[in-house]
């Protein structure tokens, strides 16, 4: 996995080797592979892994931005017929987006 943490996923090979990463049996290697694709501006498809572990670290991840993620893209997976892993994971983020948008300055005008 070379490239600079701060980039996106650029490109497919990228995305091979994160994926290869993030199934490695070394526990650190999985780690880093997680905070690296955290620190990318799109760590949301890795909500829908089948790995519970991974679903809840990359909740972990992308809580401090909750506000960033759609709601709608979290309402979609907070159905009962998602994995439990992922639809408590996308509660979880949609009440962190609720509570950051409702403390949000409101534009006067």
């Amino acid at each position: 996995m070379n490239g600079s943490p701060e980039r996106s996923i650029p490109d497919r090979k990228c995305r091979a080797r994160l994926a290869v990463a993030l199934c490695h049996p070394d526990g650190r290697i999985r780690e880093a592979a997680l905070e690296w694709a955290a620190r990318s501006p799109a760590p949301r498809p890795l909500l829908d892994d089948p790995s519970p572990a991974v679903v809840r670290a990359v909740t972990r991840a992308l809580l401090p931005d909750a506000d960033r993620i759609p709601h709608e893209w979290l309402l979609v997976r907070t159905g009962a017929d998602r994995p439990r892993a992922l639809h408590v994971a996308a509660e979880r983020l949609l009440r962190a987006h609720l509570r950051a948008t409702v403390r949000q300055p409101r534009p006067t005008g």
